[in-house]
C-alpha cells in the first residue's frame, strides 16, 4: 500500500516545495503536487480529487503562504477537517516550516510543525509512520476485547461518463465469547457497504455524455464520482460499541467535494446488539436537551472564534444558536469515549461549507447532572478507546 501524500503550499513556493515533491517520490512515497494538472484538465476538479485520496496532508508554511487567502486557506481546513475522523495517534497532517512565519493558531493548537531542511528525517520517519499505521497484516486482526476485527478494503471502478471510483475500508468482527454479536455486527457493516456501492451505481443510470464527451479523449483523467467510505470503531468492550461511519468525496464536474459523518452506537445484552441514542444516556432527556445544547454552543463557538482568529460577534452567537437548536437535533450523531461522548458536525451543517466540520467534546463530568444512574455511561467508563488502521487492497472493477 503506498501512502498517498499531499502537498499544501501557495503558488510563491512552489519552487521551495518541488524538491521535496522529488524527494518523497524517489523514496517511494506518492506525493501530490499540482504541477501534475495536465492542459485542458479542469484545475479545481482535478485538486480535490487527489486531496480526498491523499491518506497524508503536509502543509508548506511561509509568510506568504499563511496570510494567503483561497485555495490555500480552504485545504488547510478541509485537512484539519478530516483529521477529526482519524483514530487517536494516526498521523494525517503534518505542518512543515519552510520559512519563519506567525502559525496560525489552528495549527498550532493541534499539531506540532516540522522545520525543514533540518527536519527532513523527522519527516521521513513520520511519513513511514504513518504508512506503517495502514498496514497492519490483515490475517492477523487487531485484538479489541472480546473481539479480534480485521479490515476488509474494497474498490469499485466503472468507467463511464461520468463512471464511479470506491474505495470502502470496513470490520471484519469475529468473536468467540459473543458470536451471535460478531454475526450482527458483520451483517451491519455488510448492510453500510451495499448502501454506499447501490447509491454510486446511480451513475449508471444518470448519464451526461453530451457534459462529459469533451473527456473521453485524455487517457490521463476520466470524468468520475469518486467516493471514499471508512468504518472506524471507537470504542469497545463486552458491553458496549461506538463506530462512526467517514464518507468524502466528490462528484464529477462539482465545484467542491463534500465530507459526511454519521455514528452507531450500541450495547450488548444476552449476546445481542441494542442500538442505542444520546437520550438512552439521560435520566429525562427532553428536560435536560436546553442545558446540554447550551454546553455545545459553547463548546462550538469557542472552536468557531479560534478557527477564524477572532472574537465571535452579536451576528455569530446568532448563527451559533440558530444552527444548534436546543430540540434534541444536534445530539443525532456522536461517538463514545471512556471519558464522555464527541458529537460530531460535518463540513456544512452547522456554517457555510466553507466553515468546516465542527465537534463538541462533553465530559462525563459535564453531563453528570441529568446521566441516568446505569446508563451506558458507566459501562463506556471502562472499554478501550481504540486506535487501529490496518490496511489491505482488493480492486473490483464492475
Amino acid at each position: 500500500m503506498v501512502l498517498k501524500v499531499f502537498l499544501n503550499h501557495c503558488a510563491e513556493d512552489k519552487a521551495l516545495v518541488t524538491p521535496y515533491f522529488n524527494k518523497l517520490k524517489a523514496l517511494g512515497f506518492e506525493p501530490w503536487i499540482d504541477k501534475r494538472i495536465l492542459p485542458g484538465q479542469d484545475w479545481d476538479e482535478v485538486i480535490q480529487h487527489a486531496f480526498n485520496a491523499a491518506d497524508v496532508y503536509l502543509i508548506f508554511m511561509t509568510p506568504r503562504s499563511v496570510s494567503k487567502r483561497g485555495y490555500v486557506q480552504r485545504e488547510i481546513s478541509d485537512a484539519l477537517d478530516k483529521q477529526r475522523y482519524n483514530l487517536p495517534g494516526d498521523i494525517g497532517l503534518i505542518p512543515i516550516l519552510l520559512e519563519d512565519c506567525e502559525v496560525p493558531v489552528k495549527i498550532l493548537r493541534s499539531h506540532q510543525y516540522i522545520r525543514l531542511p533540518e527536519g527532513w528525517q523527522e519527516l521521513v520517519e513520520s511519513l513511514e509512520l504513518a504508512a506503517q499505521q495502514r498496514s497492519i497484516a490483515i490475517h492477523t486482526g487487531v485484538e479489541m476485547d472480546p473481539f479480534r476485527m480485521f479490515l476488509r478494503e474494497e474498490k469499485h471502478r466503472w468507467e463511464g461518463l461520468p463512471g464511479y471510483e470506491v474505495s470502502m475500508r470496513y470490520p471484519h468482527v469475529e468473536s468467540s465469547r459473543v458470536p451471535n454479536t460478531a454475526v450482527e455486527l458483520n451483517e451491519f457493516f455488510a448492510s453500510l457497504r451495499l448502501n454506499s456501492l447501490l447509491n454510486a451505481r446511480k451513475a449508471r443510470i444518470n448519464q451526461e455524455e453530451e457534459h462529459f464527451s469533451s473527456w473521453a479523449g485524455d487517457p490521463d483523467w476520466k470524468p468520475a464520482n469518486s467516493f471514499h467510505v471508512f468504518i472506524s470503531p471507537n470504542l469497545a468492550n463486552q458491553f458496549i460499541l461506538s463506530f462512526s461511519v467517514h464518507e468524502d468525496g466528490m462528484f464529477a464536474g462539482a465545484a467542491h467535494g463534500f465530507m459526511w459523518v454519521e455514528t452507531h452506537n450500541f450495547m450488548i445484552i444476552d449476546d445481542q446488539l441494542i442500538k442505542i441514542s444520546f437520550d438512552d444516556f439521560l435520566s429525562e432527556p427532553h428536560s435536560a436537551y436546553t442545558s446540554i445544547t447550551a454546553l455545545v454552543r459553547e463548546r462550538v463557538a469557542k472552536e468557531y472564534a479560534g478557527r477564524f482568529d477572532g472574537e465571535l460577534s452579536s451576528d455569530d452567537l446568532i448563527r451559533v444558536r440558530e444552527a444548534l437548536p436546543s430540540d434534541g437535533t444536534i445530539f443525532r450523531n456522536f461517538i463514545i469515549t471512556p471519558i464522555g461522548v464527541t458529537f460530531l458536525y460535518p463540513q456544512g451543517e452547522l456554517f457555510g461549507h466553507a466553515a468546516g466540520a465542527f465537534g463538541a467534546d462533553l465530559s462525563f463530568n459535564d453531563l453528570r447532572p441529568w446521566l441516568k444512574p446505569g446508563g451506558p455511561h458507566t459501562f463506556a467508563q471502562h472499554a478501550s478507546a481504540i486506535s487501529w488502521d490496518p490496511g489491505i487492497d482488493d480492486e473490483v472493477h464492475e
